[in-house]
């Protein structure tokens, strides 16, 4: 490997992002495989498999089993899986169905809070400060406190990773969410299904993404920086204290 750094190659040793491949086993039968980065299988099989709409509760899944590359479970009455949908994922991601989303509740928010949360998912993104090219996310307390922090080298699988903690530890909504990939609509929805209130990224967010935002009543914030943020959809959560009184936080400055 080299660098090229005014105007001369000079040899250098770069890590590289590893990639594998998990084999989802449904019923005896291989539903899907999934390219991911290694670690938290049984996370992203189960985090995959719920924000899908394959069962709603672990206490659905009667056993699972995880070999090398593989991850066989077997699911109390599992939902039809449809026709799969080619997302807007990096890759050209596949869906086979969502979870049901419930009403998310009113949690009134610091406003600085999507800052701080991406203060922490920077600081514990050890992977990414190693070698780049990987996504993180980050599962948050409505007070901001961390939950849990996983890397992928998909955006998607990181997320999945995170409800699939979530089931495995009993952890209840409402949740904050903090990622470093753009919000598609996909992505608001497994957000909102996994019962986050706040989703706020590094980058930005699509027309369909901030529509889906919308319909489901989930703030969003985008492209997230020290010192401040955008807010795209649903800021009525995000307010501000000044003595006893009460002001919403997005508001037209005079």
């Amino acid at each position: 490997m080299y660098r090229y750094e005014k105007g001369r190659f000079q040899p250098q040793t770069f890590e590289t992002p590893r990639e594998v491949e998990l084999t989802l086993v449904l019923g005896g039968a291989p539903l899907v495989r999934l390219a991911h980065s290694p670690g938290e299988e049984v996370e992203l099989g189960l985090g995959f498999l719920w924000l899908a709409g394959v069962f709603d509760r672990l206490e659905q899944v009667r056993w699972l089993h995880r070999r090398e590359g593989v991850l066989e479970l077997d699911v109390a009455a599992p939902v039809g899986t449809g026709v799969p949908l080619r997302t807007s994922a990096c890759g050209m991601g596949v869906i086979y169905g969502e979870r049901r989303v419930h009403e998310l509740p009113f949690v009134a928010l610091d406003p600085e809070l999507p800052v701080r949360l991406h203060r922490q998912l920077r600081e514990g993104a050890v992977r990414y400060r190693r070698h780049r090219g990987i996504h993180g996310a980050a599962l948050f307390d409505t007070a901001g406190r961390l939950l849990h922090l996983s890397e992928d080298i998909g955006r998607h699988n990181a997320v999945d990773k995170l409800a699939g903690r979530a089931l495995l530890e009993g952890w209840k909504p409402p949740f904050l969410l903090a990622v470093t990939g753009r919000i598609s609509r996909e992505m608001a929805h497994k957000a909102a299904a996994m019962g986050a209130v706040l989703l706020a990224s590094r980058t930005g967010a699509t027309e369909n993404g901030l529509a889906e935002a919308e319909r489901r009543n989930l703030t969003v914030c985008t492209y997230v920086r020290p010192t401040g943020y955008r807010v795209n959809a649903s800021p009525g959560r995000l307010l501000v204290r000044s003595g006893e009184e009460v002001l919403q936080a997005v508001r037209v400055e005079e």
